[in-house]
């Protein structure tokens, strides 16, 4: 990284925008994973796809985002975020406006709906696979060390937000235009946002005009490592060694295990089992990602808080081991409740505790590495979503054999295990080989 010579140059704080440029993003991502869980009924009723139908096409999206993020990861750290992310962004949007064209018979050929909807559903989770390595990724480079909980928090309000705004927005445009306009207007935003994103951000903020030498300067004082060097076969002998990894990976396992009951089945759940109607169980389905949206900028904040009062390990480890226990329990308590209000609000403090969690991850994997977060944030998101692909895809035949509570109550349990991995995972054991400057101070000179 080379420090532009200026001549006093005013404060910036352009860094920041950059973040909320990523929330931007993160909230189209979400429109784009969760608009089929609000428009997947009709979809059934015009295809006649039975349940387990659903829940193939549901997960098919999972499995192609878990399949995707090792190689998304390995594209941010090889290419940078400002390139493969609107590459991605591109993807998404047709992709999405695709899905809103399919149709049973096309100029007098049938078509497989189903097969359909589930290769666009997973080609769309193979693209968005590299959008949280490649935010890491970002935010690894634009900020200092201690203000990575807090903006990975901002980045999962973001997509929250999106959760926020996605089932009442589709269930509208729904029973106003039909559900292939939901799709076409979830690609058009995601353009928007993606077009945006190229016009006003770089790989690094020394190549960003608007970036003062002081904030610069600011960004590079908390690294230990004065240039950031691409992982090479080293590196990759040090991930394959490294515990804290593994622990990640274990953890959203489980983490995904427990989760994927908010972003697949819990409008389904609502609307098909306990009787809401379609307006109400989209506004449940919008409290669990309003308590996301909290929970997740909350979550930040106290993590980097936590980190700079009580440093690794418990600085990082605190905030998830308990939040995720925590969400769990409620997971467990939340379908035996008979009053639906009542258990959509216990659902959403489980889905708020979960995503106060969030940010602890991806700062913990930028602890470990700055060579290559993208590349182990792949593996961990990977297999957060592959943990949630299961659970999607085995929900409809768990559901036969112990009925809905008990397939619920089992989600809750998968988030106690993942709370409890976190004994495990200790931040201040690094997968790099730093090489420490031998004196920062001059160099700033």
């Amino acid at each position: 990284m080379t420090l532009r010579n200026e001549t006093a140059p005013p404060p910036t704080r352009f860094r920041w925008a950059i973040v909320a440029n990523l929330c931007a993003v993160a909230f189209v991502l979400y429109v784009d994973r969760i608009n089929i869980s609000i428009a997947v009924p009709h979809i059934a009723n015009e295809f006649s796809l039975s349940q387990q139908g659903v829940g193939n096409i549901l997960s098919a999206f999972l499995f192609g985002y878990a399949f995707g993020l090792i190689p998304g990861g390995w594209l941010a750290d090889r290419f940078g975020a400002h390139k493969v992310l609107t590459t991605a962004g591109i993807c998404w949007a047709v992709l999405t406006c695709s899905a809103g064209c399919v149709r049973s018979e096309v100029f007098g050929q049938r078509f497989n709906a189903e097969s359909t909807l589930i290769a666009l559903r997973f080609c769309l989770g193979l693209a968005e696979a590299c959008a949280y390595p490649t935010f890491a990724r970002a935010l690894a480079n634009w900020l200092r060390h201690s203000e990575t909980g807090m903006a990975s928090g901002l980045i999962h309000m973001g997509s929250n937000l999106g959760g926020v705004f996605t089932p009442v927005w589709v269930a509208f445009i729904i029973s106003r235009l039909g559900w292939r306009y939901s799709f076409q207007f979830s690609g058009g935003i995601t353009l928007v946002a993606v077009i945006l994103w190229w016009w006003g951000a770089t790989d690094d903020p020394s190549q960003h005009p608007r970036v003062s030498e002081s904030e610069l300067r600011g960004i590079v004082s908390e690294r230990e490592e004065l240039k950031v060097t691409k992982v090479d076969g080293a590196w990759y002998k040090q991930l394959v060694r490294s515990r804290n990894a593994y622990m990640l990976c274990a953890s959203e396992l489980f983490y995904g295990l427990s989760g994927f009951v908010f972003l697949t089945w819990f409008y389904i759940y609502y609307t098909q089992v306990r009787g809401g109607g379609t307006i109400y169980s989209a506004l449940l389905t919008s409290l669990i990602y309003i308590a996301g949206a909290i929970g997740a900028l909350s979550g930040g904040i106290l993590c980097d808080r936590s980190f700079r009062k009580w440093g690794p390990p418990w600085g990082r480890r605190l905030v998830p081991l308990v939040a995720i226990t925590a969400s769990g329990v409620f997971c467990i308590v939340a379908p035996s409740l008979r009053n639906n209000s009542a258990s959509g609000i216990v659902f959403a403090l489980a889905a708020g505790l979960q995503f106060f969690a969030a940010p602890a991850f991806w700062a913990t994997v930028i602890d470990i590495t700055r060579r290559g977060p993208a590349i182990v944030g792949g593996f961990m998101n990977g297999s957060g979503n592959l943990g949630a692909a299961i659970g999607t895809i085995t929900f409809p035949w768990l559901v036969s054999r112990v009925g809905y509570q008990s397939a619920l109550q089992l989600a809750g349990v998968a988030g106690i295990i993942s709370g409890f991995i976190w004994f495990l995972v200790d931040s201040s054991r690094r997968i790099d080989s730093i090489f420490l400057a031998r004196n920062l101070h001059s160099y700033h000179e």
